[in-house]
């Protein structure tokens, strides 16, 4: 009987040289075949199996073919990381606002007024003193409130595909990696929308995007996270294409109301932690 070992990959206790859980080589069995990849190895192999094609990481990671890729919250996270640094440096937002954008967005301002009306009642006008303080402490809560997001997505996606049987944990594991996508699409969309808005308006409206700019900014975001739902949807779980379109199109509907509400959590926590 060969020995246990913890698998460096999800931390099973096994004693054959594969974790049965995710494939993982036992360490000291690594010189005698392919050799244990580095974080950088892993990181880099995730990210060409996330969107080539769309849902192939997904469809590996259900399927067991696990080793040599980043578990999907550690991907994620890794990415989480990366995005609020670039979108710090473009100047843009869409999940840090301020709370002028809180307190004024159509969506969403008839409850942020309310909540901010009933905690500081004796503040009918927010200060610039505490709209900075509010500002510093929703951008750390909204970096670390992004996860909130994910099991939402995957709830609506396990609900769209119930007769499929889908278990939650793989609707959980798809849901992950479309997130991880998405923040890498707005990584790359980011510095482009900052690049062509400085040059349109020669740092005349940083303050906010022209309106026909936000709208076809807008289009473009839903266009490419429709599209790689369409994909993923086939490689991850074989639904057929009429449809992969509903379920795409629903998704991404969805996705704008799980948005929203990641904005009032934010919010809320923000208010009553100050």
């Amino acid at each position: 009987m060969d020995a246990q070992w913890t698998c460096p990959s999800c931390g099973s206790t096994v004693t054959s040289p594969y974790c049965g859980n995710c494939g993982e080589r036992r360490v000291g069995d690594a010189a005698a075949g392919e050799p244990s990849r580095s974080f950088i190895g892993r990181l880099l192999a995730s990210l060409r199996a996330l969107a080539s094609p769309p849902g192939r990481l997904t469809a590996d990671w259900i399927r067991g073919r696990r080793v040599g890729y980043l578990a999907p919250l550690s991907l994620f996270l890794w990415i989480n990381v990366a995005f609020f640094l670039i979108q710090s440096a473009s100047g843009l937002g869409i999940l840090t606002w301020p709370l002028r954008i809180h307190l004024s967005d159509d969506s969403i301002a008839w409850l942020t007024t309310r909540l901010l009306a009933e905690h500081r009642p004796d503040m009918a006008t927010p200060t610039s003193a505490y709209a900075d303080i509010f500002n510093a402490l929703e951008t750390v809560h909204a970096k670390s409130l992004v996860i909130v997001m994910v099991p939402a997505f995957a709830t609506v996606l396990a609900m769209l595909l119930v007769d499929r049987r889908v278990r939650f944990t793989d609707s959980l594991t798809f849901a992950t990696h479309f997130f991880t996508f998405a923040l890498l699409w707005l990584c790359a969309l980011f510095p482009a929308v900052a690049l062509v808005l400085r040059l349109s308006t020669a740092g005349r409206m940083h303050a906010s995007l022209p309106h026909f700019l936000d709208v076809v900014v807008t289009f473009f975001e839903a266009a490419v996270l429709a599209g790689y739902l369409y994909v993923a949807l086939d490689v991850a779980f074989a639904v057929s294409r009429p449809r992969r379109l509903f379920t795409a199109l629903a998704l991404v509907a969805s996705l704008w109301v799980i948005l929203m509400a990641y904005h009032v959590v934010v919010f809320a926590v923000t208010l009553y932690s100050i």
